[in-house]
Order: C-alpha cells, then structure tokens, then sequence
C-alpha cells in the first residue's frame, strides 16, 4: 500500500534528522575536542541536510 505522505514532507524529515546530527557535532566540538575528521562530518551532514531541503522546497512548489 504506498503512502499517503507527500515526498517533499518526507525529504523534510530526512534533512531535519541531518541538520539534527551535524548540529550535534558541532555542539559536541565546542565541549569536547573532536578529531578534525568529526568537525568535517558534521559540515557534510549539514550540506546533505540543506541538500534535501532545498529538493522538498522545489517539490512544493510544482
């Protein structure tokens, strides 16, 4: 049975959940010193979660 969910609020709980972990990284690296590694994770989680935004915006307009 497919869903009744719209894809662009679907794409929007994906980018909340990456902005929610990259937000954390950078949280944490503020507290903690994190590996230059870790710091970077979390600017990409960010990047893939505006990504997905972006793409639910477009969505929303068609």
């Amino acid at each position: 049975m497919p869903s009744k969910m719209p894809r662009w609020r679907k794409r929007m709980g994906v980018a909340t959940i990456f902005y929610t972990l990259g937000a954390t990284l950078f949280i944490l690296n503020v507290f903690i010193d994190l590996p230059k590694a870790l710091s970077l994770l979390g600017v990409a989680l960010i990047a893939v979660g505006l990504y997905f935004n972006i793409r639910a915006m477009a969505e929303m307009r068609r």
